[in-house]
């Protein structure tokens, strides 16, 4: 079949954004839809809290209002260990000062790194199966790593554990239970110690599991001469740019950053998913702004930005906003993200079937121009954002 308004309006009556698609061309289930979400106290083994909510990117992100407490049903929280159970997570804190823990030298994900400074340790319990991240944000003259860990006993500290490291952020799927997030202080090779004050966010999203069925067909797109692209497609698909949304008024951007860190905040606290964003605005191509991929901004939900996909799909081909499509890593086609379609356009090389944001190119572990699948999901119920394909 060739898809068009028709086509997709009908697989839309789950709950697309029943909006006629804009003119301009060019530019670079089991859960419900992902929302924004409260903060939360997090109790600390010492007695102390921590805020869990707000967040954001470098040193503009805070933590966020308090909430309901933090995680039930969990064992107690062990000495000199903060548990969490409200995501977007955020402290700030200090190696040098502020943690008790020194007891860890290296880990098993990274046994030649140097990590014998002093370590901030987190539990975090999970409700369910998903996708834990965190990112780190440190001065000039510290160097906090991170560290995930499936297994670890606060009596007798081990990195053995170890199922995923960076220097600024780390990211992984876990078991439902408890997992550990370890900010340690990186020793250099003069035996110095980089200890000091830094700033921690923890995400967390659950990860659905079924089949990611997607429907047959051909996209008719700018410029193809009548060679319509069959569906589903696998190619090179872009890193795509930030746009503005709906919680997002005028004024608009006016450059290519202004209003970024915010937007990041936004993102992050909305989606659930904690990482160093870098992408800037969608530059102006025409437009009255920076960031503007729709008509309207206040038609575009944040939830459906962070996840958002796009193609040179023909005005009369353009699915209504908030069709979703599913994207699968070629690479491993059991990981998947829900995405968003209808609200841009591009890229204009037609060799590369579509683009997509920095955040589902975090979850699949994918870059600019990895090749995926894409396609027009068959149930249009399915949430937006990660899922593990069963076929």
């Amino acid at each position: 079949m060739r898809f068009g308004l028709l086509t997709l309006a009908a697989l839309c009556a789950a709950g697309c954004v029943t909006k006629e698609p804009i003119e301009r061309e060019g530019g670079g289930g089991t859960t419900a839809d992902g929302a924004g979400g409260g903060g939360g106290v997090i109790t600390t083994g010492s007695g102390a809290t921590s805020a869990s909510g707000g967040g954001g990117n470098g040193g503009n992100g805070n933590g966020g209002n308090g909430g309901s407490a933090g995680p039930g049903g969990s064992a107690p929280c062990p000495d000199g260990v903060t548990c969490v159970g409200t995501f977007v997570f955020v402290e700030q804190t200090n190696t040098a000062s502020g943690v008790t823990s020194d007891s860890i030298d290296s880990y098993a994900c990274a046994p030649a790194t140097n990590e014998s400074g002093p370590e901030a340790i987190y539990r975090v319990d999970l409700p369910s199966a998903g996708f834990l991240s965190a990112a780190i944000y440190d001065d000039a003259g510290t160097d906090i790593d991170v560290h995930l860990l499936t297994t670890f006993n606060p009596a007798a500290p081990s990195g053995d554990g170890c199922i995923a490291r960076g220097d600024k952020q780390a990211a992984a799927n876990v078991p439902a239970g408890s997992a550990w997030v370890i900010a340690d202080t990186w020793v250099n090779g003069s035996g110095t110690e980089l200890s000091g004050p830094f700033k921690i966010e923890i995400g967390f999203i659950p990860v659905p599991s079924g089949a990611c069925e997607m429907e047959t067909g051909e996209m008719a797109r700018v410029g193809d001469g009548g060679n319509h692209l069959a569906m589903p497609a696998t190619g090179p698909v872009v890193m795509e740019a930030h746009l503005v949304t709906a919680a997002e008024p005028a004024p608009f951007p006016s450059t290519a950053t202004e209003e970024l860190a915010e937007h990041y905040a936004l993102s992050q606290q909305t989606t659930k998913l904690v990482m160093q964003r870098n992408q800037v605005w969608a530059p102006l191509e025409g437009g009255d702004f920076y960031g503007a991929g729709i008509s309207d901004p206040a038609d575009f939900p944040v939830a459906h930005e962070g996840w958002y996909v796009n193609m040179y799909w023909t005005p009369a081909a353009r699915p209504p906003a908030g069709t979703k499509m599913i994207l699968r890593n070629a690479a491993d086609p059991s990981r998947a993200v829900v995405v968003a379609a209808g609200y841009e356009t591009g890229p204009g090389d037609l060799s590369r079937i579509g683009g997509t944001t920095e955040e589902v190119h975090y979850y699949l572990g994918t870059d600019h121009d990895s090749e995926m699948t894409l396609g027009i999901a068959s149930d249009q119920s399915l949430p937006f954002g990660p899922m593990t394909c069963t076929n």
